[in-house]
Formats: structure tokens, sequence, C-alpha cells
């Protein structure tokens, strides 16, 4: 009988996701160090934004409880908890468009 996946399910298949990645671009001899770092970086950018086997996920920001006052009292901007920054675009499309390097 069908059933959801468990977290340790679903955490292998990321993990086994993000390790045939690293294994695909350092096997490129033809590809310089950062042709293969950048191939790697937009990979796993397309993998969370669901463009593979993976379905999208959300990436959500958690700073420590402190933080908040910690910023405030310095005159410096926060993160929000819990926000989610890329759940209006997607990342590998701008992952080269943004770059500067």
């Amino acid at each position: 009988m069908s059933r959801a996946k468990t977290k340790v399910e679903i955490k292998e298949e990321f993990m086994s996701h993000m390790r045939s990645i690293a294994k695909y671009w350092a096997g490129l001899p033809d590809k310089t160090p950062h042709e293969r770092c950048d191939g790697v970086a937009f990979s796993i950018l397309a993998m969370i934004d669901g463009c593979s086997f993976f379905p999208a996920l959300d990436i959500a920001v958690h700073p420590h409880p402190d933080d908040m006052e910690y910023h405030k009292k310095n005159g410096e901007n926060w993160y929000e908890p819990g926000m989610v920054f890329n759940d209006d675009t997607t990342l590998h499309d701008e992952w080269h468009s943004a770059k500067k390097t």
C-alpha cells in the first residue's frame, strides 16, 4: 500500500541527489575548477526549484531568537523568522543573471 515518504527517506533522497551532483561536476575534466563549482551551485539551485525528480523546496530563514533585538539596538535590519525567500522566484534562473564574477 502506498504511503507518504518519511523524513528519513526524503533526507536520504536529497543527500543522494546532492552527492550525484557533486560527482557529475567533479568528473568533467574539460571544465575549469570555477566552471565545475558554478555548475554544482546551479544544479543545487535547480534541484531546490524542483527541476529534477525532487519536488521544489521552500527556503526559510531561522535566525537566533536574540538577533532581532540585537540588530534593532544597532540600527540594523534583521531577518524575519520563518520568512521564505524563494517562493516567488526560481533561483537557478537568477543564478547567472545575478553573478558579478
